[in-house]
């Protein structure tokens, strides 16, 4: 698993130092403004990543306060503060992580776009879309099991409202963990397949850029080395031939 890895770390290596005529627009979700095409994707490939882990430490926390209560029926106000803290890192990255798939799919409209003979077995933007819409409807089913109007998280900031508002009771408090708990678990799975989508649509990019760059260097080397033999091309000696009166043996 390690060596896979760091092959595939040479393999983005040799793709985003070599020369890529292509540049993709600044901004959007960790961009670079001027980055290359190749830096965005891997930029991309490590912010899911990120993500990942830091969902998977969330979901633990949540756990182990589910656990303190597992046999009490409210959530103790000493344990809120804990609890709070790790709700409001979901909140941010769920956000963060809604905003990376459109960055995704931002970035794979405009690697279309700078390559248009490029093709691809799979409708990546349309996968990007339907893992939004089931990321968005589970979080939604989680909430409404715990009594919560969804319309109420539709934004991190409403979202840290109501989980705020909801902490005015015990039975609110535990409401709430019992949600984030739910959601943290989901997250930490639709991150993974997230994780999965970009890996394999990057791999298919960046695999053909390097093809590309491999075909323009064999080409631009043949172009200089039949410029070099005709550079470096003498005309063999004349012999036998006439030249009015005179002649060369």
């Amino acid at each position: 698993m390690r060596m896979n890895t760091l092959r595939r770390i040479a393999f983005v290596a040799s793709v985003v130092f070599a020369p890529v005529a292509a540049y993709a627009g600044g901004g959007g979700f960790g961009g670079i403004a001027g980055a290359t095409l190749p830096e965005q994707i891997i930029q991309e490939s490590t912010s899911v990543s990120q993500l990942a882990r830091q969902a998977q430490e969330v979901s633990n926390q949540l756990q182990q306060i589910r656990y303190q209560v597992q046999n009490l029926a409210t959530l103790p106000q000493n344990l809120w503060s804990q609890t709070y803290g790790d709700l409001s890192s979901l909140t941010n990255i769920m956000s963060q992580a809604n905003g990376l798939s459109y960055a995704m799919q931002n970035v794979n409209s405009e690697f279309q776009s700078q390559y248009p003979s490029y093709s691809s077995s799979e409708n990546y933007n349309q996968l990007y879309q339907q893992w939004s819409q089931t990321t968005s409807n589970s979080v939604a089913a989680a909430l409404q099991a715990q009594g919560f109007n969804a319309d109420q998280f539709a934004t991190q900031q409403s979202a840290l409202n109501a989980i705020e508002q909801a902490s005015q009771s015990a039975t609110g408090r535990m409401q709430v963990l019992q949600a984030g708990n739910q959601i943290a678990a989901m997250e930490v799975t639709q991150l993974q397949q997230l994780q999965q989508l970009q890996s394999a649509n990057s791999d298919a990019q960046l695999a053909w850029i390097k093809q590309q760059q491999t075909q323009q260097a064999q080409q631009e080397q043949a172009g200089s080395q039949a410029w070099q033999n005709w550079n470096t091309y003498t005309l063999p000696p004349a012999q036998g031939q006439s030249y009015g009166a005179f002649s060369q043996p």
